[in-house]
C-alpha cells in the first residue's frame, strides 16, 4: 500500500517555526549547575516525524541516496543548499529523512531544523517537484 504524506498540511507550520524559540527541559545537577536537557516538541512536528516515518516518503537508503550525490550526511545550511541546488524528489526525500531521524543522534536537530528553516525549505523544494510532474 502506498501511503504519501500530505506535506502541505505542514508546510505553513514549518515557515511559521522558523526562527522561533524552543523550551529546552533542564534539572540542577547536584553540585547546583544547571543542566540542559533536550527541546520540548509541540504535538505538530511529531505527527509529523511520526507520519512521514511510516510513508514511502521515508527512504531507508537516504545514506546512499545522498552519497552517491557526493552530500555529506550532515545538516546545516551548505548541504541543504546542495540538495535543493540537485533538486530531484529522491535527493529531497532523502534530506528529509535525514533530518527526520536526526534527533537520534543529535538531541536538539529538529528544533534546529525548523528554526533554520531546513525543513520548509525542503519540504517546499519537494512539493514543487511533485507539483511538477
Amino acid at each position: 500500500m502506498v501511503t504519501l504524506m500530505n506535506l502541505n498540511e505542514y508546510l505553513e507550520y514549518f515557515k511559521n517555526m522558523q526562527n522561533k524559540e524552543f523550551r529546552w527541559t533542564s534539572t540542577n545537577t547536584e553540585d547546583g549547575n544547571l543542566q540542559m536537557g533536550y527541546p520540548i516538541y509541540d504535538q505538530t512536528i511529531l505527527t509529523f516525524i511520526r507520519e512521514f516515518k511510516t510513508s514511502d516518503d521515508f527512504d531507508k537508503q537516504y545514506k546512499k541516496t545522498l552519497k552517491a550525490q557526493k552530500i555529506r550526511i550532515k545538516m546545516n545550511q551548505k548541504i541543504v543548499d546542495q540538495v535543493l541546488a540537485i533538486d530531484t524528489i529522491d535527493i529531497l526525500k532523502a534530506m528529509l529523512t535525514l533530518i527526520v531521524t536526526s534527533e537520534e543522534v543529535d538531541e536538539g536537530s529538529w528544533a534546529r531544523a525548523l528554526q533554520e528553516g531546513f525543513l520548509y525549505q525542503v519540504t517546499r523544494a519537494l512539493l514543487a517537484k511533485q507539483n511538477e510532474g
